[in-house]
């Protein structure tokens, strides 16, 4: 490994005039009747390959989380005085209208880099039936909220690294920041009948709550908060979408009111749309686990989404893929692990342990429960689940992943509450270890790493899951320690010595990272590489003596990543 970790430029579409044509490009000039066209879009999602966004990787070094600055920007911005994102309807109305807006060659362009590239990298899958394709093409036709979306996440992609054109990213995300605000504000409630339900108009806190159920949010305004949310830290590494995050749980209990999703018939025959939508609310809660303190029942919302039996025919959705109800668990998990470890490094007087103690038990039999959700959870069989026309993706990829994510959800619960371990039948999913060289957590945590990356192992890294497999990476990655022999261990039972094991998976962990970060171009995946350095620098730093007591729950990741200040969203 070098000490100066290699640059890596992003490659950029070639500049071109507006009317030039251009295989390769989903859209040239946006008409004046439509942002967008079916055929453009339909263009897009032919090939099998996905874009590799750098370009030379070495493979055996640390990931740096920055980008060439140097890479020259392939617009000049100074010469297209960028017009309002809107036009007033000629016939009359003060509302804005896409319908009428002639957008800027600049805006031409992030557009086309929208359909021609981010739609790729953002979603397991790629082809006509990608939601940021086809739902979101239809519905930012309507939404100038959604277009300002589409701009501003598209707009940090395309810029990403070029810091001498950072402000034209921002520019675009402030807009759509500020159409978000207009929408919230214009959000009206249906007049709810309190008197007809039985609500009395002093009982404050019921009323509240009837409010909230009556709050029409339409699609457009969950979606964009989502997206806001969940790219923010491709405008800013730093960023973790938090604010948005929390208006945006009470704006989708109000959407799930609103749609009556609450009931278990509303939910099994969910539109497209609907499906979409829940599913990235539940991917976005996953990943900002990791970053937030909070109530383990402050995610109790999405337990009318965790159905234990599928549907008959699962769609992949673009983020979860066929296991949604499976990152509803694992942010549950998180959430539990993160209280737990608040919880160890609370200073408390002698006096206080007795309570400690209490609130660990609380924390325990939480911890027991979702185990038993987590393991009654039934996977859909391959042939259940629709083929959505990726050749680059099959549907054994995304049972594979959801596999691998139930394996993640396992391990961070079993690291932080071994108790709940009761037997050994879970490792029947997983590759065998040998017994004798560790104790018996750290056989059953080293024993999910390795089922896990065996699991990743068989997905090619072309596959389009690939863009949301950071994550298991970092999880499984982190439980890979120490890479030195054991005093202990058996070297005359012909088996491949267990330090070896962990140096061959760490070496893969490493090329895999590599490779999303290939593809995906996003300097997030940065931190991940090195919150996992780090992670095994220390664990192979520990006195031998340690083996017992296991590195795996001595070294946490997500200390690592708080000390080291790299949080960010890892999806």
């Amino acid at each position: 490994m070098t000490d100066e970790p290699k640059r890596h430029r992003t490659r950029k579409p070639k500049t071109r005039s507006i009317g030039q044509s251009d295989t390769d490009s989903c859209s040239t000039a946006a008409p004046a009747v439509s942002p967008v066209s079916p055929d453009a879009i339909a263009s897009c999602s032919g090939s099998c390959m996905r874009p590799e966004v750098t370009e030379e990787v070495q493979e055996t070094q640390t990931l740096s989380p920055l980008i060439d600055e140097s890479s020259s920007s392939s617009y000049e911005d100074s010469q297209t005085e960028e017009v309002p994102l809107l036009e007033p309807d000629p016939s009359g109305g003060n509302t804005p209208s896409l319908t009428y807006y002639i957008p800027t060659p600049q805006s031409s362009l992030i557009l086309t880099h929208y359909f021609s590239t981010v739609c790729l990298v953002n979603s397991a899958f790629d082809s006509s039936y990608n939601p940021f394709r086809s739902e979101v093409s239809r519905m930012m036709t309507d939404s100038p909220l959604l277009y300002g979306c589409v701009l501003s996440m598209s707009a940090a992609h395309f810029y990403q690294g070029d810091q001498s054109s950072s402000c034209i990213p921002l520019q675009f995300q402030t807009e759509a920041l500020s159409h978000l605000s207009d929408k919230l504000s214009e959000i009206t409630t249906v007049p709810p009948a309190r008197r007809a339900s039985g609500i009395e108009a002093d009982d404050s806190a019921t009323a509240l709550v009837a409010k909230e159920k009556t709050l029409k949010v339409p699609d457009d305004v969950l979606l964009a908060i989502i997206l806001l949310g969940m790219t923010a830290a491709w405008h800013d590494v730093t960023a973790t979408g938090l604010p948005h995050l929390h208006g945006s749980r009470q704006l989708f209990k109000s959407w799930v009111s609103s749609n009556d999703l609450r009931d278990h018939k509303k939910r099994a025959g969910m539109s497209q749309t609907q499906a979409f939508l829940v599913s990235s609310m539940i991917y976005w809660e996953a990943m900002s686990s990791v970053l937030l303190d909070q109530e383990y029942e402050a995610l109790s919302y999405l337990d009318i989404f965790c159905d234990p039996n599928p549907p008959s025919l699962i769609h992949p959705c673009p983020w979860t893929g066929v296991g949604t109800p499976i990152f509803a668990f694992l942010a549950k998990t998180v959430t539990l692990v993160r209280n737990n470890r608040a919880l160890r490094s609370l200073r408390v007087f002698k006096t206080g342990e007795t309570h400690r103690s209490a609130l660990y038990t609380e924390l325990l039999g939480k911890a027991t429960d979702l185990e038993a959700e987590i393991l009654s959870f039934r996977l859909p069989f391959v042939g259940l689940i629709d083929d959505i026309g990726d050749p680059c993706t099959t549907p054994g990829h995304f049972l594979a992943v959801s596999r691998c994510y139930r394996l993640a959800a396992l391990l961070e619960l079993y690291r932080a509450f071994p108790e709940t371990v009761k037997t050994q039948a879970v490792l029947e999913h997983v590759i065998d270890v040998p017994a004798g060289d560790r104790d018996d957590q750290t056989y059953l945590l080293l024993g999910l790493a390795f089922g896990m990356l065996g699991i990743l192992e068989t997905i090619p890294s072309d596959s389009g899951t690939i863009s949301t497999q950071l994550l298991a990476l970092m999880i499984a990655g982190s439980a890979l320690g120490p890479a030195t022999p054991s005093q202990t261990q058996d070297t005359t039972s012909g088996r491949v010595p267990l330090h070896e094991e962990v140096t061959r998976w760490r070496s893969f962990v490493r090329q895999r990272i590599h490779k999303v970060y290939a593809t995906v171009g996003l300097r997030p995946v940065g931190n991940a590489s090195l919150i996992l350095e780090e992670v095994w620098s220390r664990m192979d730093a520990l006195p031998s003596d340690h083996g017992n007591n296991t590195s795996t729950t001595k070294v946490n990741w997500m200390d690592v990543m708080s000390e080291k200040r790299l949080e960010t969203i890892f999806g």
